[in-house]
């Protein structure tokens, strides 16, 4: 599929643009688009999405479905729509079996900064939120979809092009496995945040989790660089893997599950994905904890990484546990921030910050 120009509005998405592009894009063997219809829209704090029906003549034959999803990055995130480019067209398609949204369309204008892709609309097939009831909710399929990636990316050299060092904001940004002054730099913009959370909670945010992320924040880059700094044991990350970033099938035995939002994709530690699943993904990390890490080691094991000793994986759970500390602070949920601490002391972290 080739880039074409952005679209910045749905006004811009005629029946003949939205035929054009997918008949240039391979999707349109025959027949053409004769009506598209808005039903409605919502939005993130990346981009604008709008969902559209589209009708198509008598004659068409093609992959596209009746139900399309148009995604604008707000101008802000527009180099987390250029990065998710990259990964639709190149990383997901060279990881075997990885199932994604399908993209009909992308637009990238580096100069005006604006990004869009045309994507399936996946409400009829999949549902956007987990079940309801706990002991319903697929982590190991999850996981099994999230290993794929890391076992494909394990210690792979195209971890070291672009755009894997390029420095990233947010509150995810301390699972990047990146250069000394990137990590450094990417941990210095915590510390106002801090001041500006301590603030805004008052005496909700207790003393005790506020002496916590300040050592955190103190510590953590000179236990991070020297774990990464060996280059060993590296992988592809999700990098926001929590249970409403998944599109979850509604017939299992027709259609598979499949993990979206991959603009905060990243270079790092792949027990970060599952730390960041049992802190922020999940109310009940103690009761599942054991059972999914001896999961996701076991799918290494089976897969081929075999040179990834337990010890060396707890010990990456366990930095990678410390990493989820730094959310909240952006985030300022009180929830959150106990969820992580309570997890940073269950296993004893402190000791890794010496």
């Amino acid at each position: 599929m080739e880039l074409s120009n952005p679209i910045t509005d749905f006004a811009q998405l005629s029946a003949d643009v939205l035929t054009d592009r997918l008949q240039k894009n391979g999707f349109l063997e025959s027949g053409n688009v004769v009506s598209l219809k808005k039903t409605n829209s919502f939005d993130s704090s990346a981009a604008n999405w709008d969902r559209i029906d589209v009708g198509f003549s008598e004659d068409y034959v093609g992959e596209v479905p009746e139900k399309l999803i148009l995604k604008i990055y707000r101008e802000g995130w527009f180099g987390g729509g250029v990065i998710e480019w990259t990964f639709y067209s190149e990383l997901a398609t060279k990881t075997p079996k990885a199932k994604v949204c399908p993209i009909y369309d992308c637009g990238i204008d580096h100069e005006n900064r604006s990004c869009h892709f045309l994507m399936a609309d996946l409400s009829k097939t999949h549902s956007d939120s987990p079940p309801e009831k706990e002991e319903e909710r697929p982590y190991e399929a999850v996981i099994t979809e999230l290993l794929k990636y890391h076992i494909r990316w394990w210690n792979d050299n195209r971890l070291n092009e672009w755009p894997f060092f390029q420095r990233h904001g947010g509150p995810l940004r301390m699972a990047q496995a990146i250069d000394e002054e990137g990590v450094r730099a990417s941990c210095n913009g915590f510390r106002n945040q801090l001041a500006k959370f301590i603030d805004q909670a008052g005496d909700e945010l207790e003393r005790s989790w506020v002496s916590i992320v300040e050592r955190v924040i103190e510590g953590y880059p000179d236990a991070f660089l020297a774990r990464i700094s060996s280059e060993q044991n590296i992988t592809l990350l999700h990098g926001d893997a929590h249970l409403y970033n998944v599109f979850y099938p509604r017939n299992s035995d027709t259609h598979d599950l499949i993990l979206y939002d991959w603009e905060t994709y990243k270079r790092g530690l792949g027990a970060y994905d599952l730390a960041y699943l049992l802190i922020h993904g999940t109310s009940k990390r103690r009761e599942l904890e054991e059972r999914l890490m001896n999961f996701y080691f076991d799918g290494l094991k089976k897969n081929g990484i075999t040179n990834y000793s337990w010890g060396e994986f707890e010990y990456d759970f366990r930095l990678s546990v410390i990493a989820c500390v730094f959310c909240p602070i952006i985030w300022k949920r009180i929830f959150s921030m106990k969820n992580a601490i309570d997890a940073f002391e269950d296993w004893n972290c402190d000791e890794l910050l010496a």
